[in-house]
């Protein structure tokens, strides 16, 4: 049961993440905006994490703290739920997880310019955070694709987060917002595709065990 729970809240936590941050960007579009913000054009002021700045900042910070949490309990149900490859094999899920502590992190407000560098304490651990991030996550999918590679259950899925890894380099150093748009996207897609199938085998595993008698 707990891990069908770790299960769903991956399936949860990339939809709810989405939708908060469409819906923030709507509504404060005007106040973000003013700030400097273009949605089509790269800029200094941070997206999404600058919607934390606005009327309803709060609700983009509770945003990432609880996306965060959320993708360490995914990361945990995927390392129980793929069989272990040798030494080696609790890397992919451990920077898993360390990627959900930077998201946790990334609940301090950035600062509205980051032009010049972080110009307050909360706006320089949101800028570690999100470095921790990039840096956890992007190694993540190599390791992970060399666990799921061997294990029948996730056949195609290993080939999948190869190929997400590689779009992941190559989008994350194109500047334009759209592109930006594309490297959340492809995240957001991979956790919810993942977690879809880590239900699915942990589904199947709970109907093929025998009932207890009483």
């Amino acid at each position: 049961m707990l891990q069908e729970n770790k299960a769903l809240a991956g399936m949860i936590e990339p939809a709810m993440f989405a939708l908060i941050i469409i819906i923030l960007t709507l509504v404060q579009y005007d106040f973000m905006v003013e700030l400097g913000w273009h949605p089509i054009r790269s800029s200094d002021v941070p997206w999404p994490s600058g919607l934390a700045l606005g009327p309803l900042g709060w609700l983009q910070v509770a945003n990432f703290v609880l996306f965060g949490f959320m993708l360490i309990a995914f990361a945990v149900g995927l390392h129980r739920g793929v069989a272990r490859g040798g030494r080696g094999s609790s890397v992919g899920p451990a920077l898993l997880i360390l990627a959900g502590v930077a998201m946790v992190l990334a609940g301090f407000r950035t600062d509205p310019d980051i032009s010049g560098g972080p110009q307050t304490w909360h706006g320089l651990i949101h800028g570690l955070a999100h470095f921790l991030f990039i840096l956890s996550l992007l190694p993540s999918f190599f390791f992970l694709w060399w666990r799921l590679r061997r294990n029948p259950l996730w056949r195609g899925y290993s080939l999948y987060t190869l190929i997400t890894g590689m779009l992941y380099v190559l989008l994350f150093f194109r500047p334009e917002s759209v592109a930006f748009y594309l490297f959340l996207a492809l995240i957001l897609v991979w956790i919810e595709v993942m977690a879809i199938r880590l239900r699915s085998i942990v589904g199947s595993a709970s109907l093929q065990q025998p009932a207890r008698v009483s």
